[in-house]
This record gives structure tokens, C-alpha cells and sequence, in this order.
């Protein structure tokens, strides 16, 4: 009975937060974009091609349609500046949901005993953070893009952030 309860929580966390972060406006996306800048760590990709993230990342689905009016980010149009700045912000989105789901994770400790208790901590850490690697390598990828193709002719610096942050305040 234990396990069916488990299991019905670890899926309502999911599918609740997953259809808050889905209600983000475009607006309230842009205004936690600073939380989302790239980490210095991040910029030149070593972490990313260390774990190999190219290979696995195809084999994760795109939950953008599960919501009405979600959006799958295949067919965001990422020929034109706008769709590149719609792509951001839904990796935005994915990343914000993938932390939130994470935070529940510790109070499994009081549902559970034992080894049990675990498992489901570990299920939250470890179902969210390759979900959260993989918006972040994108994020990485289509800012160098952004900037390759930006109006300004502007090239990536090593200060990716200086570059999210002027396509994101200048994109309204």
C-alpha cells in the first residue's frame, strides 16, 4: 500500500507543478530569467560533452503538449530571433518545473521508513537533475546562437549572462 502511495504522490507532484509552471506568463517567464543565467562552468560546454549529454538528451520527451496551450519546443521555429527568445523562455520554464519537483523530495522521509524513504529521495534527485542538465546545455547552445544571429552582430563572450540578459530585455 506503502508503494501506491508513493507512487501516486511522486506522479501529482509532478503533473501539479508541471501545469503551474505551465500558467507562467511570458512576462512572469522574463522576470525569473536571472535565475536561469548560465554558470561560468557551463559557458564552454565541458561539463556537458563530460556527461555526454548529446548522446541521451534525444531520449527524453518534450512535455510541452501536455498542457493546453504548452508548447512543443520542436516546433517553435528557431530560424527567427523571436523563436529562439519563445525557446529560451520554455527551457526557462522546464528548468523552473524540474527544480520545483525536486523540492518535495524530503518529505518522503516522513511517509516512508527505512530504506524506502531512500528511494524516493533519490527518485526526486535523480528523476529532475538530468531534466535540468539538459535545459541547461540547450540553454548554453541557442544563446551562442542568439548571439551568432543577433542584429547587432554581437559574438558569444565568455559572459553568456551579458547576452541572455540584453535578448531577454530587449526582446519586448
Amino acid at each position: 500500500m506503502i508503494i501506491l502511495l508513493n507512487i501516486f504522490a511522486w506522479v501529482s507532484i509532478h503533473f501539479v507543478i508541471s501545469f503551474m509552471t505551465s500558467r507562467l506568463t511570458t512576462k512572469q517567464l522574463q522576470s525569473l530569467s536571472p535565475l536561469f543565467h548560465p554558470l561560468e562552468m557551463e559557458a564552454g560546454g565541458g561539463i556537458f560533452r563530460f556527461l555526454k549529454i548529446k548522446k541521451w538528451k534525444k531520449y527524453i520527451p518534450d512535455a510541452g503538449r501536455w498542457f493546453r496551450g504548452g508548447i512543443n519546443k520542436n516546433e517553435i521555429g528557431l530560424t527567427s530571433q523571436q523563436g529562439r527568445i519563445t525557446f529560451l523562455l520554455e527551457l526557462n520554464r522546464a528548468e523552473l518545473s524540474h527544480w520545483l519537483q525536486m523540492i518535495p523530495a524530503p518529505f518522503f522521509f516522513i511517509l516512508n521508513n527505512g530504506i524506502e524513504s531512500g528511494i524516493m529521495f533519490l527518485y526526486g534527485i535523480l528523476f529532475n537533475l538530468p531534466l535540468i542538465l539538459v535545459q541547461r546545455y540547450n540553454r548554453i547552445r541557442i544563446i551562442k546562437i542568439m548571439a551568432k544571429y543577433s542584429p547587432s552582430k554581437s559574438r558569444p563572450s565568455r559572459n553568456l549572462s551579458h547576452h541572455i540578459f540584453n535578448h531577454f530585455t530587449n526582446s519586448e
